[in-house]
């Protein structure tokens, strides 16, 4: 009997190659999506999951950021006994070398001695408890390692970080990529915190509460609950740390390691996820699976006229309803079976894709192994059970005797079907609308103008020693195609430093710039004079500066903390030296003394042809700095940069409302076949009385449309909502413009309309004679 039931299923799906096509490929391109999102999500919720202490490590936080000076750690661990230990975390970078003088870029993270026993890193090589017990200690990377000294074991041997000071460290462990099970930012080493002095060329910095850079991981002892020691922490610090006393911030928090990955709290050395983004893909994901159920649904229904007389002669020939609707279950869990060996070899073709997109690496073949390929399975069976009993439920309740006669038709009105497909559209709609907004919004931060020339600007980081400077900038501008060349403390695409200080018994916190006198001209900003007499302690100030400090329109000074009353030379228009996600803050501008070390060299470039101008920018540098790797950048592209998160999120909703659009169409076109099949006794009538093409089209559309309209009024207000919220992200935002709404239902009414006219303009060309007859 199940030989014939399988046979029987074989001949409809060979026989219906297009219903046959539709419902697996479907299937297939849906649970695609579903497999690689699936196993991005699983991988962004398993960050940090392996650390066998993460129940006892807190990041300890405030006003979300994670920055705190080097005595902070020392201090709470000397006075509160449920912490174990503590570990400071920096990330740097520079250049690294080996005894043989290979020099290559190092991005490297400063931590205590504690970090190896408080995370769990496996060395490769050395012993964890003495890894970084020296204040010289280094632990590599597998792959640093392996770039510095081949296969040969580093263990003993020395290498030196640094460009203007030079620091000596001996290598004492191995240990691969620890970003690859935890949220901490991927290094090349890991270093002994005590050492920044060595690297800063300060003394003062482990002692100073002034440097406010630093990331504080604690580690509680067993059964202890830190978050519970946080007022005292408070009222303590607000004693000893110059934030806290100024009256800046007035909050402590210990936030649980399992917690940091999705914390909007910032700090050094960490990688973050938006979990809202994480959400949105999971619910993506329910979204697709629910299309692409109702999709076969719709498809089933759309062909039960070809397998209903089928399954009402086995009825009348004694079949049980219960057996009918095992055998068109277990057809519908073939068919999902199928399509998902589909998907895995279309996820495996778009996995490069999907990794580039979400900046991350699935690894998907490390995936279908052992228990998740049978929880895969079993999904899948589920799936196909769900989708399979609703249709053999609908179709086997039918009575045998009139789907023998031709009732079924006549009584067939589809109206879950109906019902299905608007959902359908409101889904499309919504997402359309949301594509659009956020690929607005990304278009509007990335022309918008950030109030300087970002135009062939080219930033080097600074390798070379003060008294170069000189000969470095007028060998820069012997170069034809170099326009300007500035040395600068900070600069728009970096934020510059932070100054806070107390004024007027308000807290004030400024970004500050120090530049040389080519840096305006290169910049080009707006800049209004104050008719101050020059002075080498002169300064400009931004008008967010004026407004919040109350100075007036065109002010002669500014008092500047301990440093008392600095004249001010000019008002500079406020420029972004962030992304629009934040608003622009109080800025002052510094001249560059003869004691400033420049942290960047500014390179502007004119001409078409950049590319040889950028080469032998190259060399020159390169013969100044003795050879150290190219660290360089351009303006336009760092802050292009800054809104890939953005990008992504555009691509990946325009990515699934493309998808969505796919499904829908599918469903669209069964629904468009049933209804016509529906109508086939009327639409011969009408013809018989004289009705147009045209007009039986218009008719059949009809339906159609009304289910579009409907969508529209449900997606609208949702999609709002949603996009309103997430504009609330930005300082700086597009407007949320009518014609989103009516172009997002405009391009579904288009579609609908475009799918369903392929198959009623085959109906409403069909003899009449030949529909009576059919009736």
């Amino acid at each position: 009997m199940w030989r014939k039931n399988f046979k029987s299923f074989t001949n409809h799906l060979l026989n219906n190659k297009l219903y046959t096509f539709i419902t697996i490929f479907g299937f297939a391109v849906s649970l695609t999506f579903v497999i690689v999102l699936s196993v991005y999500i699983k991988e962004q919720f398993s960050v940090n999951s392996t650390q066998k202490n993460k129940d006892r490590i807190y990041r300890m936080t405030y006003k979300g950021e994670s920055y705190f000076p080097a005595p902070t750690g020392p201090l709470l661990q000397n006075n509160f006994p449920e912490i174990k230990s503590f570990t400071r975390i920096y990330a740097g970078k520079g250049v690294i070398a080996n005894a043989a003088g290979l020099k290559l870029k190092v991005n490297y993270l400063l931590a205590d001695s504690t970090f190896f026993n408080m995370f769990t890193f496996p060395l490769l090589e050395g012993n964890k408890e003495t890894a970084l017990k020296t204040r010289h200690s280094i632990v590599l990377t597998k792959e640093m390692a392996n770039k510095l000294f081949g296969n040969k074991s580093p263990i003993g041997k020395q290498v030196i970080i640094g460009t203007i000071a030079h620091v000596s460290y001996t290598v004492t462990g191995v240990v691969d990529d620890i970003s690859k099970s935890s949220n901490f930012d991927k290094c090349d080493a890991i270093i002994n915190f005590r050492s920044i002095s060595d690297l800063w060329g300060t003394d003062d910095v482990l002692s100073n509460n002034r440097y406010c850079d630093f990331s504080l991981f604690f580690m509680a002892k067993p059964h202890t609950h830190l978050p519970a020691v946080a007022p005292a922490v408070l009222k303590m610090l607000k004693k000893d740390l110059w934030v806290y006393k100024s009256g800046e911030v007035h909050t402590v928090a210990f936030e649980p390691l399992v917690n940091t990955y999705f914390s909007k709290s910032a700090g050094p050395g960490i990688r973050q996820s938006s979990k809202t983004m994480v959400i949105v893909l999971l619910a993506i994901v329910l979204l697709i699976l629910v299309l692409s159920v109702i999709n076969y649904m719709n498809l089933t229904i759309a062909q039960s006229g070809l397998r209903v007389k089928e399954m009402a002669i086995k009825k009348l020939l004694g079949s049980s309803r219960t057996k009918l609707i095992a055998q068109y279950v277990l057809e519908t869990i073939i068919l999902c079976l199928i399509a998902f060996s589909l998907a895995i070899l279309l996820s495996f073709l778009i996995e490069p894709a999907f990794n580039n997109l979400l900046n991350t690496n699935l690894h998907l073949a490390m995936q279908f192994r052992g228990k998740m390929l049978l929880i895969a399975l079993v999904f899948i069976g589920f799936i196909g059970f769900f989708s399979g009993i609703i249709p053999a439920y609908l179709i086997t309740k039918l009575n045998a005797i009139e789907v023998v006669k031709g009732d079924f038709k006549r009584k067939s009105k589809s109206l879950y079907s109906r019902i299905l497909i608007g959902f359908q559209y409101t889904v499309v709609i919504a997402l359309l609308i949301s594509a659009i907004v956020i690929s607005k919004q990304t278009l509007f931060m990335q022309k918008h103008n950030p109030g300087f020339n970002t135009k062939n600007i080219m930033w080097l980081q600074n390798y070379i020693k003060p008294e170069q400077e000189s000969s470095l900038r007028n060998q820069f501008l012997k170069i034809p195609g170099v326009k300007r060349v500035s040395y600068v403390q900070g600069s728009p695409i970096n934020g510059g430093n932070n100054n806070s200080f107390t004024y007027k018994n308000k807290p004030v916190s400024f970004q500050i710039f120090v530049v040389d006198s080519s840096f305006f001209p290169m910049m080009q900003m707006k800049i209004t004079p104050t008719g101050t007499a020059y002075s080498k302690k002169g300064v400009w100030i931004n008008r967010t500066a004026i407004k919040e400090m109350g100075l007036g329109s065109l002010p002669l000074s500014i008092l500047f903390g301990a440093e008392g009353y600095l004249p001010i030379l000019g008002v500079v228009n406020n420029f972004n030296y962030s992304s629009l996600r934040k608003p622009i803050g109080p800025v002052v501008i510094r001249q560059m003394g003869l004691n400033d070390y420049p942290w960047s060299i500014l390179v502007q470039i004119e001409g078409n042809n950049i590319v040889p101008t950028i080469d032998k920018v190259r060399k020159t540098y390169s013969h100044f700095n003795g050879g150290l790797p190219f660290d360089y950048g351009f303006f336009d592209q760092t802050i292009r940069n800054w809104y890939e998160s953005e990008k992504r999120t555009a691509a990946i909703v325009g990515y699934f409302a493309l998808l969505s659009v796919i499904i829908s169409v599918m469903g669209i076109f069964a629904m468009s076949i049933f209804y016509s099949e529906q109508k086939t006794k009327e639409i011969g009538i009408r013809k018989v009385n004289g009705a147009s093409v045209s007009e039986i089209i218009r008719m059949l559309n009809k339906e159609f449309v009304k289910w579009v309209a409907i969508a529209f009024v449900v997606a609208v207000p949702i999609a709002y909502y949603a996009m309103h919220h997430w504009l609330e992200n930005f300082a700086y935002k597009t407007a949320l413009s009518w014609w989103i709404f009516v172009l997002a239902g405009i391009i579904v009414l288009g579609i609908a309309l475009i799918t369903v006219s392929l198959q009623t303009f085959k109906a409403a060309r069909r003899n009449p004679i030949e529909a009576l007859r059919y009736e």
